[in-house]
C-alpha cells in the first residue's frame, strides 16, 4: 500500500498554496503508482518502466481534476487556480526526474504539463458529485486513455475495470488525505447556492 501524507505534523504552521500543492502532489504520485501495481496484481500486463509512467500520466491528470472539483467550495476561483497549478507544476518535476530515469534526457515535465492541459479540457465536462465522486463519462475517459497506454493484449478489460471499480476507489483514497492537506489554508465555507455545482455538470 502506498504510504500517503494525511495531514500536517506542526497543525498551528501557517502553510502556503505552494506548500500544500506540493503534498498533494505526493499523494497523486503515491496513489497512481499504487494503481499501476494493483492492475498488474490484478493481471494486466505493462512491460516496461517507461509504460508504467504513462498509465501513471493518466492516473495523475485525472486525480489532479478530482481535486480541483473536490476544492470547488473550499477556495475561491483565483486560490484554485493556483493551488491546481502549483500542484501540477510539482507533478512535472517528479515526472522530470522519472522520465529521464527510464528513458534519458529529454523536457518530460513540459510534456506532461501539455497532458495536463489536454485532458483539462476533456474532463472539464464531465459530471462530479460531492458525494459520489466522478461520474461515468469521467471514468470512461480515464479508463479510454489508461487502455491507450496499456497496449492491446486486454485493451478490452481495462476501461471495464475502471469505470466498475478502480477510478471510485482512486477518488476515496484522495477523499480520505485531501482535507486534512488543505485545512491550514482553508476558508470559512459560504452558503452555497444549490445550483452551483452545475457549473461542473
Amino acid at each position: 500500500m502506498a504510504r500517503l501524507k494525511r495531514g500536517w505534523s506542526d497543525k498551528g504552521k501557517d502553510r502556503s498554496l505552494e506548500d500544500i500543492g506540493g503534498a498533494i502532489s505526493f499523494n497523486i504520485w503515491q496513489i497512481s503508482g499504487q494503481g499501476v501495481l494493483d492492475l498488474e496484481n490484478e493481471g494486466f500486463q505493462t512491460d516496461t518502466h517507461s509504460q508504467r509512467l504513462d498509465v501513471i500520466s493518466e492516473f495523475a491528470a485525472y486525480l489532479l481534476q478530482v481535486v480541483d472539483r473536490m476544492i470547488f467550495d473550499s477556495f475561491d476561483q483565483t486560490q484554485r487556480r493556483n493551488l491546481i497549478t502549483a500542484t501540477g507544476l510539482h507533478l512535472a518535476g517528479i515526472m522530470q526526474d522519472n522520465r529521464q530515469e527510464a528513458n534519458g534526457e529529454g523536457g518530460y515535465g513540459n510534456e506532461f504539463l501539455q497532458l495536463l492541459n489536454q485532458r483539462t479540457g476533456e474532463y472539464s465536462s464531465c459530471r462530479f458529485d460531492a458525494d459520489d465522486g466522478p461520474g461515468f463519462i469521467f471514468l470512461r475517459l480515464l479508463g479510454d486513455h489508461v487502455t491507450a497506454s496499456m497496449g492491446e493484449r486486454d485493451a478490452k478489460w481495462i476501461t471495464g475495470y475502471i469505470i466498475d471499480s478502480f477510478g471510485k476507489q482512486m477518488y476515496k483514497n484522495m477523499q480520505r488525505i485531501l482535507p486534512g492537506l488543505i485545512d491550514p489554508a482553508q476558508k470559512e465555507r459560504a452558503d452555497i447556492a444549490p445550483d452551483r455545482a452545475k457549473n461542473y455538470d
